[in-house]
């Protein structure tokens, strides 16, 4: 017979026995969680697309808890809203792409304040926000909501709904899917700068088809055809003197010498354009002159340039931007405007900006129909002078009418584009 005592020491090791097993058997579910996640962020590295990054990283979280449906939302920086990217269950296609309030619901406050939560019964909840389960048929008991982070930013959140079998979420699948979305964060962030670069390539090869046949044709109309006149006359001129028609051919030279000086100045003027000397050495002022000269000289309408307020010495970004914008405002004034004048603007305000303009008094156009008018107008100048502005913390606007002319404005803050700011 076992004496009580000893009997009480066997149950405790028994106890103790199961709850050793237990243990070991919720570390090694753990690892083989662990390894799963390893193996998702080798599949993540892979993926190709934006798109099939979130799908897999969804996919992977959904099955990783065992939750019957999920989503994956964005946050859009510009809006300030959660955008449904992925949906898996539930809802389904009809819910991808809707929008939802950063601050709205359970993952509203998730990705407000960073952190991850788990909700057992969303109907006990008021930080629930039943619009979405409402209108797009997505039911939903429980919820783990984990944010996505990066560099400290949260930049969206990933939702599962409903553990399989009635189960709850565990602190356990909050701290698996937590460390997921680390791997995911970085996954989407990398894509997007691809998949930004790609755009910034393709963008970059389009401006410079557009700079090269802008340049062909510029040629093809100016210089090219002027040299073909100078050598047609020059004929002339031999001819003449063959025969003695000294009158002659002292007329068909006049015409020759001031062709080719002609032809000569829309060299320099061309040259210029594709890389001013003057404006690295001397400064955007002095560079505005000798370029609104050239313009004289060239252009069937007047130039004026205005210098309005006494306007320091900008970095070089700056100044080679601004010159920019003026060179691509001037081309759409010879393009498409009819102009008899031409009037280049620089003022500093008094709240510290700096205005630049270009107006003209051509016939002018309805700017609410740039976009269907893309081609004619020149849309991708003007894209360019946008982002050129941006660039420099400052706005690009244009206002016309049809018959009331053109005028592009570019306005920056003075401070942060002077040579001493950044050189």
């Amino acid at each position: 017979m076992i004496p009580e005592q000893n009997e009480q020491e066997i149950e405790a090791l028994r106890r103790e026995m199961e709850r050793l097993q237990q243990r070991n058997g919720n570390i090694g579910e753990h690892l083989s969680a662990l390894q799963v996640i390893q193996h998702i962020a080798h599949s993540l590295v892979s993926e190709g697309s934006l798109e099939e990054l979130l799908e897999t990283i969804l996919c992977s979280a959904v099955r990783l808890v065992r939750a019957s449906a999920g989503a994956l939302l964005l946050l859009d920086q510009n809006t300030g809203e959660l955008v449904f990217e992925v949906i898996e269950g539930g809802a389904g296609p009809s819910l991808k792409k809707a929008r939802m309030p950063a601050d709205k619901g359970i993952v509203g406050w998730v990705v407000t304040h960073g952190k991850p939560l788990i909700v057992h019964d969303v109907t006990q909840d008021k930080r629930f926000y039943p619009r979405i389960s409402l209108e797009f048929n997505f039911p939903a008991r429980s919820i783990l909501c984990v944010p996505m982070m990066v560099r400290g930013t949260v930049i969206g959140a990933i939702e599962v709904l409903n553990k399989t079998g009635d189960a709850q979420f565990t602190a356990q699948d909050r701290d698996l899917l937590t460390i997921l979305a680390a791997q995911s964060a970085v996954a989407i962030e990398n894509a997007r700068l691809y998949q930004n670069l790609r755009a910034e390539h393709h963008r970059l090869v389009t401006v410079e088809a557009e700079v090269r046949h802008r340049l062909a044709r510029d040629i093809h109309d100016g210089p090219a055809q002027m040299l073909a006149s100078v050598i047609m006359n020059a004929y002339f001129v031999r001819e003449a003197l063959a025969r003695g028609n000294l009158e002659i051919a002292r007329r068909e030279m006049d015409e020759v010498l001031s062709l080719a000086e002609k032809a000569l100045r829309q060299i320099r003027t061309l040259l210029f354009n594709l890389r001013p000397v003057t404006l690295e050495m001397k400064g955007l002022i002095p560079a505005l002159e000798i370029y609104a000269q050239m313009l004289q000289q060239n252009e069937r309408f007047a130039v004026v340039l205005q210098v309005e307020s006494e306007i320091a010495r900008l970095n070089r970004e700056a100044e080679s931007t601004i010159f920019a914008v003026i060179q691509e405002a001037i081309s759409n004034v010879r393009k498409h405007a009819e102009a008899r004048q031409a009037i280049i603007r620089l003022a500093v305000t008094e709240d510290g900006y700096l205005e630049v303009s270009v107006k003209d008094d051509g016939v002018g156009f309805n700017p609410n129909t740039i976009s269907q008018t893309c081609a004619e107008r020149g849309s991708l100048g003007i894209l360019t002078m946008q982002e050129r502005a941006l660039s420099l913390q400052g706005s690009l606007s244009i206002h016309s009418a049809p018959g009331a002319g053109t005028e592009v404005r570019l306005r920056l803050p003075l401070a942060p584009n002077l040579a001493n700011a950044t050189e």
